[in-house]
């Protein structure tokens, strides 16, 4: 799900929204007869895998590897373990401010106004920069190699992140693509820097240079106010959404502003196939929650629209 192949990245995405549906029913199925030691202890590790994707509470504690000059509470901490989950197997989510808001298979996890949503992200950024570097140094790996993590924001936002990154650790060197186009380009020799460890762009530097910071492989992608591209159809959405990376992360205080219809975009730039096509989606999902919340539904559509979030359904 994490492939640079847009459509491999596609295929997996939607096999895995498929898959998740079938989740519940893996539960009551016995042991087969004549499986094998390795084989249950395999089955073992990924019910531990299912149990965490559906509950991020009983996400494993993990431990930051890294020096982080804060002292992280307890959320804080459960809010890294969860992403460091999302890391490990290859999942992509999102950060957000408010009440509980959507879960399908709990891939969004959901904080409170101002706990701290760039501090989470930079520690789980720092300590995956750190475990790999670490598996570089043992392997010597071309799978482990320096990739650089990228932070899209509003300008407003820029120096802010940058400072934020001195202030709580000492492990990752940023930088601010930012500027004029002259002044953009004559930094374009540090994304690939083996020294710079995150690039801090705007929205509108991300648009006008998608052809330069497309051709990029990125380990990390943050987008700060990631309700942003809301609306799949801006250039500013499609640019964005051609960007590669092995992690992609979505903080954002308002995911959902008009409809739902607006949750597919983002999840069309983390987990592309995951809510099915636009189409689908706004047909079994949208359509019929917006004519609930309007008071306009009928029995049937109010029906539909309520099952489609106890049951969870994603593709």
């Amino acid at each position: 799900m994490s492939d640079p192949d847009e459509q491999v990245r596609l295929l997996s995405t939607s096999t895995f929204a498929a898959l998740v549906k079938m989740v519940p029913l893996e539960a009551g199925i016995p042991d087969p007869p004549g499986f094998s030691p390795e084989l249950l202890a395999k089955r073992d590790d990924e019910r531990k895998f299912l149990m965490q994707l559906l509950d991020g509470s009983k996400a494993e504690q993990y431990q930051v590897p890294i020096e982080i000059k804060a002292d992280l509470r307890q959320y804080q901490k459960d809010g890294v373990s969860w992403l460091a989950f999302l890391a490990k197997y290859q999942l992509h989510g999102i950060l957000c401010d408010g009440m509980s808001l959507v879960t399908w298979s709990q891939i969004a996890l959901m904080t409170d106004m101002g706990l701290g949503k760039s501090l989470q992200s930079i520690c789980i950024i720092g300590s995956k920069h750190h475990e790999r570097a670490e598996r570089h140094r043992l392997t010597g790996s071309v799978d482990s190699a320096h990739l650089p993590s990228l932070i899209v924001c509003p300008p407003t936002l820029c120096g802010h992140w940058y400072h934020e990154i001195l202030k709580f650790t000492d492990y990752l060197k940023p930088v601010q693509y930012t500027g004029s186009s002259s002044q953009r380009a004559s930094l374009r020799s540090k994304i690939n820097d083996p020294t710079t460890d995150v690039v801090i762009a705007s929205y509108e530097t991300i648009r006008a240079d998608i052809d330069i910071l497309s051709k990029v492989n990125w380990l990390y992608c943050v987008l700060d106010e990631g309700h942003i591209i809301k609306n799949p159809k801006t250039k500013l959405s499609a640019a964005i959404k051609q960007l590669k990376a092995q992690h992609r992360l979505l903080l954002s205080g308002t995911p959902i502003q008009n409809n739902v219809l607006e949750l597919w975009s983002l999840f069309d730039f983390l987990m592309p196939g995951f809510l099915g096509n636009e189409r689908v989606f706004n047909d079994r999902f949208s359509k019929p929650i917006l004519a609930d919340r309007d008071g306009k539904a009928t029995p049937k559509e109010r029906e539909l629209g309520e099952s489609a979030f106890l049951s969870r359904e994603v593709s």
